[in-house]
């Protein structure tokens, strides 16, 4: 292993709390390494030298011996006293490797596990498990960032990189670094590093802000985005005084709406807290909603929201269902931050191109699977480590 991996590697160990996994071989640890939800079979590994000794002391083949033949399972019972009677299954996958494989409820794993650590064996989390047998800390990160996915769309990402995309981009840059190709090595890295953004949010939600006006829609649009009465909508103005989020998805992507304050001059000292934190909402926000009532038009409070971020902005008229609804003039704004959408939070029209023209913004251009993606501040700084130095050849 390289050195650059090793200090990676125990960069990870590290943030899991653990000294030195790769050093030492005589600490007997055990996970659980299936989910944490209740399930028909839950899995706990235990590796090291005293596995066996634990084996011996706590489990009871059904038939023949205690003996244990490499990947072949044997039926028993456990017979400690806290949790006697419980039927397992055992397989021994490697030398002191074992696997137990008991019902899948919390109580079985968790009594299983105090066994275990009552009589020496360390509980480790799955994060620092995976860690530990894992050589390839970028592979390691990925296979961590899995469990924290939320959706199928940021999953099947994350398990290219699992499966070592990042790991063989970085490979194929070194070789063009050898050869001397620093022209191709940055060329290679420019393409990575075009998906930054998606990179960062594979995990963390995109920050999607509801704003404009009072009574401009704010809240009712929000609930017909996440299908559910989450903010209370009322005809009186000033009604949300404060930012409400709520974590859901967009076309695979996941994405944090926050309801705020209508912009607005008020003397109201709450509301006009309320205010400020949505103004300051905006600055931070990925993107936009800038919600437009079709009545009173564009107004100096959505140019100011638009002027903090023009190129991240989608401007939606609210109250399509009105009848006879004149449009706003809105040809300045379309030509800083593209075209509007039309939608009723009523009946629902327009919801889906919303949706969709959200996603488009958010991610404008859908990775194909196997595309490396850095997703990590360690992986950005390895892939900007290589840039730089590549930059120092080709600028001489």
């Amino acid at each position: 292993m390289s050195d650059y991996k090793r200090s990676a590697l125990f960069c990870v160990f590290k943030q899991h709390g653990l000294e030195n996994p790769l050093a030492d071989h005589n600490i007997t640890s055990a996970c659980r390494i299936t989910g944490n939800s209740p399930s028909a079979i839950a899995v706990i590994e235990i590796v090291g030298p005293d596995a066996k000794t634990w084996l011996d002391r706590n489990w009871k083949p059904n038939h023949g011996s205690g003996k244990l033949q490499l990947d072949t399972i044997r039926y028993g019972q456990i017979i400690a006293e806290a949790i006697v009677g419980e039927s397992v299954i055992v397989c021994r996958t490697g030398p002191e490797r074992y696997e137990v494989h008991c019902h899948g409820g919390k109580i079985a794993s968790q009594m299983l596990l105090q066994s275990m650590q009552n009589q020496g064996i360390q509980i480790q989390s799955p994060q620092a498990w995976v860690a530990a047998n894992e050589q390839d800390p970028f592979i390691a990160q990925a296979t961590m960032a899995l469990t924290q996915a939320t959706t199928l769309r940021t999953a099947k990402i994350l398990l290219d990189q699992q499966q070592g995309a990042f790991s063989r981009a970085l490979a194929n840059i070194d070789k063009a670094i050898q050869k001397g190709d620093f022209t191709l090595a940055m060329q290679l890295a420019d393409q990575i590093r075009t998906w930054d953004r998606l990179g960062q949010h594979l995990i963390e939600p995109f920050d999607i802000l509801v704003c404009g006006p009072p009574n401009v829609g704010k809240s009712s649009l929000l609930n017909r985005i996440l299908g559910y009465q989450r903010a209370i909508v009322h005809q009186q103005a000033g009604t949300t005084r404060d930012l409400l989020s709520e974590i859901s998805s967009i076309d695979g992507w996941p994405v944090r709406l926050t309801d705020s304050a209508g912009i607005r001059a008020t003397c109201d000292a709450i509301e006009s807290i309320g205010v400020q934190r949505a103004v300051a909402a905006s600055r931070s926000s990925d993107l936009q909603l800038i919600l437009v009532d079709p009545i009173e038009g564009w107004t100096g409070q959505h140019q100011q929201l638009l002027d903090e971020k023009p190129t991240q902005s989608l401007i939606v008229i609210t109250k399509s269902d009105i009848a006879d609804c004149p449009m706003p003039d809105l040809s300045h704004a379309h030509r800083l931050s593209g075209p509007s959408v039309q939608v009723s939070a009523v009946s629902g029209n327009g919801i889906p191109e919303l949706l969709s023209e959200i996603s488009k913004r958010l991610v404008p251009v859908v990775p194909e699977s196997g595309q490396a993606i850095t997703f990590t501040d360690s992986q950005r700084q390895a892939l900007e480590d290589r840039y730089q130095r590549s930059g120092k050849y080709t600028s001489v």
